[in-house]
């Protein structure tokens, strides 16, 4: 249960995000909408608690979801630190470089318990990027 509230925010969080980054230029909006946060969802797949009734067919394209994600979250944190901005842009990027590489052994031994836990620290490298880098727009009185 806790994998699965957990991974709920997690998803909502990363809804919020991607509809935030419309204020980024285009190569950004892109990268994320269509690479970063599929690539973070089929990952953190991996880490949650397998769905009621999962078939061991289904269990093996889960987990090989979450090995391209991680594979996937590599090759778009590399991308990131091409498209570099002042302050810590490149610390997030490479937190998601190291995090997914990580990723890529714990998706390869279906261990879900080391895919959670990366899971959160990939979070962490989303989240610290979307505070800095994604203004929060002003509300209405």
């Amino acid at each position: 249960m806790r994998r699965l509230l957990t991974a709920s925010v997690l998803i909502l969080a990363a809804g919020a995000a991607s509809a935030q980054v419309m204020v980024h230029d285009l190569k950004v909006q892109v990268l994320m909408a269509n690479g970063v946060n599929p690539a973070a969802l089929a990952f953190w797949a991996g880490g949650n608690d397998p769905p009621e009734g999962e078939t061991p067919a289904e269990a093996d394209a889960r987990w090989a979801a979450a090995l391209k994600g991680a594979q996937d979250l590599r090759a778009h944190g590399r991308a990131l630190t091409g498209l570099s901005r002042p302050g810590r842009w490149n610390d997030d990027a490479r937190l998601m470089i190291d995090t997914a590489g990580e990723g890529l052994a714990a998706a390869r031994a279906r261990d879900a318990e080391k895919a959670f836990e990366l899971g959160g620290r990939l979070y962490d490298s989303c989240n610290g990027c979307h505070k800095a880098y994604i203004p929060t727009p002003p509300r209405a009185p």
